[in-house]
């Protein structure tokens, strides 16, 4: 509402990101490119930056994806155990994956005491592991961020409906910007599609165009 009424005016610079690539992807698609972005002294490395991983056979089924979730919780499971020193937030596309995550989760504590003092003792830091949708992630940021892409095919190898919930809203950039800037050393996207799954011919909204950008 104070937007129309005042003078823009911008950070010129992302005080989060510990690496270049966590804050590019926005300053590209968000910022026309105008923040002062610091090189990085290594620009490979498996503690900082973008990384990603493909969900193979997952499945976008009654609003979750069950496969996903799966893949998720494990590899908080190693996190938590190995990393203990790195935060970590977890972020979903929409509640009932959140809730299938933390079910998964929830399992793997069950069978491994290992996992579940990991998980007792990561309670204790000041900043704990969360696992939240979309919707609710805003000011919130973690050394390690994993987004779990939720959406996809609804059988294994089909095609993979164009339906991305709020992100397809006339504001679903602004969810994107949010998501896309909350890690401070390194993002981890779990996705079940390509950005080759995303169609973006003919007319197309500026949040299905980053929403393909974002998985490519």
């Amino acid at each position: 509402a104070a937007m129309p009424l005042f003078k823009l005016r911008r950070l010129r610079w992302h005080y989060r990101s510990r690496h270049e690539s966590l804050i590019a992807f926005s300053n590209k698609a968000f910022y026309e490119s105008n923040l002062v972005v610091y090189p990085s002294p290594h620009r490979e490395s498996t503690e900082f930056g973008v990384k990603f991983v493909r969900v193979p056979r997952g499945r976008f089924v009654e609003q979750r994806n069950i496969e996903e979730a799966e893949v998720v919780a494990k590899a908080i499971e190693h996190h938590v155990i190995h990393r203990p020193d790195e935060s970590l937030g977890v972020v979903a596309m929409n509640v009932k994956q959140a809730d299938q995550i933390e079910r998964m989760l929830e399992h793997l504590a069950k069978q491994s005491p290992q996992l579940q003092v990991a998980l007792d003792r990561n309670q204790s830091q000041d900043e704990p592991l969360f696992i939240k949708n979309l919707e609710n992630v805003q000011g919130d940021e973690r050394d390690v961020i994993y987004i779990s892409g939720t959406y996809g095919p609804m059988e294994v190898g089909g095609s993979v409906p164009q339906r991305f919930g709020p992100i397809n809203g006339a504001s679903g950039w602004r969810r994107l910007n949010v998501l896309y800037t909350r890690s401070k050393k390194r993002m981890q996207v779990f996705s079940s599609f390509s950005s080759t799954d995303v169609a973006v011919t003919g007319p197309c909204n500026r949040d299905l165009q980053q929403r393909r950008a974002g998985t490519a």
